[in-house]
């Protein structure tokens, strides 16, 4: 009988189950209703939870669009806890606008974000998310990850290709125990989704609740996503259960993505 390896790590067993009992996680946007979701998530399953956003209260305050921002991220939380082991790379921003209209540095901020951002974290991480056992980074991209949308150029850009960077991840983490996997929320009722209500009744031609409704509508339940299905979904790939899922995309969007 062919024997396989399974492995020698402990920590990444299924028999664990759901406990993040003695990790250390860090979760960016964590300010934001999404991010604060995910962090409520992990500190419930037991994790030691390190929130950073650009401001906030109760985060470190980093500039995660830059290098620098997110190597100090880092070296905050391994001065602090001494090691990482889970890594949520969830920081966004949104503008809606034509293309030809966009301007540019509204381009280079959402890029420098959601795409520059999250390479520079991982990159950072990377020794001490690889002497984890069983270390995990999920990553927020997008339904924009895979489709285009009227008047995103640069949030659609940005979520194709951070979605590109963790499958890369996920290929060369795999030899060391580390999972990298991108979730894709539809319509979250959040602050992200509510701050575009204005300028996307604007571009369309509707009324701020006609939009509302269109963002309902979108979904196959007619309703929005809540954060905490979301922050679940999460939980459940950064937990020793999830141990063979790797460099998948899971659509969180009530069946749009069916």
């Amino acid at each position: 009988m062919i024997e396989f390896d399974r492995g020698s790590r402990e920590e990444q067993s299924p028999a664990r189950g759901w406990s993040l009992e003695g990790r250390v996680a860090l979760v960016t946007g964590a300010a934001g209703g999404l991010g604060k979701a995910i962090a409520a998530e992990l500190r419930e399953r037991g994790a030691n939870v390190h929130g950073v956003d650009v401001v906030g209260e109760g985060v470190f305050h980093a500039d995660l669009s830059t290098a620098q921002g997110n190597r100090d991220m880092i070296a905050h939380v391994l001065g602090t806890a001494g090691r990482l082991d889970i890594l949520v790379l969830n920081a966004g921003c949104q503008l809606v606008a034509p293309l030809d209209q966009f301007p540019d540095a509204e381009w280079e901020r959402l890029r420098a974000v959601m795409l520059d951002g999250p390479f520079f974290a991982l990159k950072a991480a990377w020794p001490a998310l690889t002497q984890s056992p069983g270390g995990r980074v999920v990553v927020t991209a997008s339904p924009a990850s895979y489709r285009g949308s009227l008047g995103k150029a640069a949030y659609v850009a940005a979520k194709h290709g951070v979605l590109g960077l963790a499958r890369v991840a996920a290929l060369e983490g795999a030899a060391h125990g580390l999972t990298v996997n991108a979730i894709a929320p539809g319509a979250v009722d959040t602050g992200m989704i509510r701050g575009q209500v204005e300028a996307q009744a604007a571009y369309r031609g509707m009324t701020p609740e006609e939009v509302i409704t269109w963002f309902r509508k979108m979904q196959p339940g007619n309703r929005f996503v809540d954060v905490r299905e979301v922050a679940a979904t999460v939980g459940f790939l950064v937990s020793p259960c999830a141990s063979g899922v790797n460099g998948v995309c899971v659509p969180i969007d009530i069946g749009a993505s069916a």
